[in-house]
């Protein structure tokens, strides 16, 4: 590493042509500059080459990470296309048990009505009957039919 006098002594004008004094010799800054930071870049070289290391390291985990998470969204996808198909089936048998239900109720429903109606009209039957053998007995024997 160079000291700071030496970093002041870029700066030191060299004399110009003319009349005699110290010698001086014209500045490569260029060199000056490569051989100041040539050392720093040197170390930074092995921690810009650990970073790109890491960099990629990083990719390749995030592209796992990825490909983790695509496998697993197919995965609970299907999982739900399953369930959903088992959820509406069970509905769909609910609805038909329901509706079985209801049917036979119907039709035990419909069962009591008609034997209730065929009771009463059996009833009526059977009072107009006594009522028309009644009013044939009361008719006097001349009116009867033999």
């Amino acid at each position: 590493m160079t000291q700071f006098r030496d970093f002041l002594a870029r700066f030191r004008p060299a004399g110009s042509p003319g009349a005699a004094s110290r010698v001086g010799v014209a500045v490569d800054r260029a060199r000056e500059l490569s051989g100041e930071l040539e050392p720093v870049l040197a170390l930074l070289a092995a921690s810009h080459a650990e970073c790109e290391r890491i960099v990629a390291e990083a990719g390749q985990d995030a592209r796992q990470i990825m490909e983790e998470a695509r496998e697993h969204a197919a995965a609970a996808e299907a999982e739900a296309g399953r369930r959903a198909a088992a959820a509406r089936a069970a509905a769909a048998e609910e609805a038909l048990a329901t509706a079985r239900d209801q049917a036979s109720r119907a039709v035990q429903d419909a069962a009591r009505h008609e034997r209730q109606q065929r009771g009463a009209a059996e009833q009526q039957v059977s009072e107009l009957v006594r009522v028309a053998v009644g009013l044939v007995r009361a008719l006097p024997q001349e009116e009867r039919l033999p």
